[in-house]
């Protein structure tokens, strides 16, 4: 298992590299377009070093801490440990956007786009319930407070769009 996780730091690392490097012009002494601005490339940068130097320290961890003998997944308890993350997050992901097939004649709509609130409403719900074992109240509270944060720091305060969802189209929610 150690030459995995080795040259899985490595290859973020290597990707952490690339995108400080794309991004150097955060120190540039114009790059903001307003007194105090940092920019748009502040952020990736810091981003991207700190993604790079934690890489770093979780390979330098897997080369000098000793791996058990049993690898990480002994058997279907293990894979099933999996699935119950790759499955929601996949859902997730089409939740955003929704679920279409489109054909040269037609297109089928099967889930109206949800828009990144909504769908994180569900998926946080659902990971709190599932997974959590949270009481029903604690879901709803998670379910409504975590899209609501979102929404405040996204569109008000950076100004920044997220995907809506049909419910926005139709004037009923904010997002």
């Amino acid at each position: 298992m150690r030459p995995y996780q080795v040259a899985t730091a490595a290859a973020i690392v290597l990707i952490a590299a690339v995108a400080m490097f794309d991004s150097r012009a955060a120190f540039s002494p114009s790059a903001g377009t307003a007194p105090g601005d940092v920019g748009s490339r502040w952020y990736p940068f810091w981003a991207a070093t700190i993604m790079g130097v934690a890489s770093v320290f979780v390979g330098y961890r897997a080369l000098t801490t000793p791996q058990g003998v049993e690898g990480a997944f002994a058997g279907a308890k293990s894979l099933f440990a999996v699935l119950k993350l790759a499955v929601p997050m996949l859902g997730y992901a089409l939740l955003i956007g929704g679920i279409r097939w489109r054909t040269t004649d037609f297109t089928y709509t099967i889930v109206p786009p949800f828009g990144f609130y909504l769908s994180t409403a569900l998926y946080m719900g659902l990971f709190a319930w599932w997974l959590g074992r949270y009481k029903i109240w604690w879901v709803g509270a998670i379910a409504v407070a975590f899209p609501i944060v979102i929404f405040a720091v996204f569109e008000i305060g950076f100004r920044v769009s997220l995907p809506k969802s049909f419910l926005y189209d139709s004037g009923i929610l904010p997002f």
